[in-house]
């Protein structure tokens, strides 16, 4: 039993410290044309966001948790496409269960509302979602990634009363 609890404690141990370990390896002005996993990692724990799950063998995608408890993702897209090595795109998605407010109407609204996010549902899933696309190509610096997950993260904020229809 005192072997479990050992190993319990070595892995939350570790865990706790991937997120400054990431963060280590941000740098605002470094101009990315594409990213991988790391650099995924590396925008999370410089927002002090905990990494709840993260790609492995080739995936290029975290699920991350701010500090209000809120799950977002970063996915990488057109990942090694044309020559170019990682991934040229990132979406960026918060998920939330469907509440019965949820209609047409209120996404249509939200959307016109909020041209930086598409707001979406799936009815048969029962998922709301909001979706943010940052494309990569010719460059951009991390901050700006960073920048735009920043919004995201605001908007959602804003816009998700809208769609939930409590507004």
């Amino acid at each position: 039993m005192a072997i479990r609890f050992a190993a319990l404690t070595a892995a939350l141990a570790l865990a706790s410290m991937a997120a400054p370990a990431a963060a280590q390896s941000y740098k605002a002005d470094q101009v990315k044309k594409s990213v991988n996993q790391a650099d995924l990692l590396a925008i999370v724990g410089s927002l002090g966001h905990q990494v709840r799950e993260q790609g492995a063998q080739g995936e290029v995608f975290v699920v991350a948790q701010d500090g209000e408890g809120l799950n977002y993702f970063l996915i990488g897209t057109a990942c090694d496409a044309n020559g170019v090595p990682g991934c040229q795109g990132i979406m960026m998605q918060v998920r939330y269960d469907l509440t019965g407010g949820t209609t047409l109407e209120a996404l249509a609204k939200a959307n016109l509302g909020q041209a930086a996010l598409n707001i979406w549902a799936d009815f048969s899933e029962q998922t709301l979602g909001f979706t943010r696309y940052q494309v990569l190509d010719h460059g951009v610096t991390m901050a700006n990634i960073r920048e735009n997950v920043v919004v995201m993260l605001d908007l959602v904020a804003e816009s998700y009363p809208i769609a939930a229809g409590e507004e």
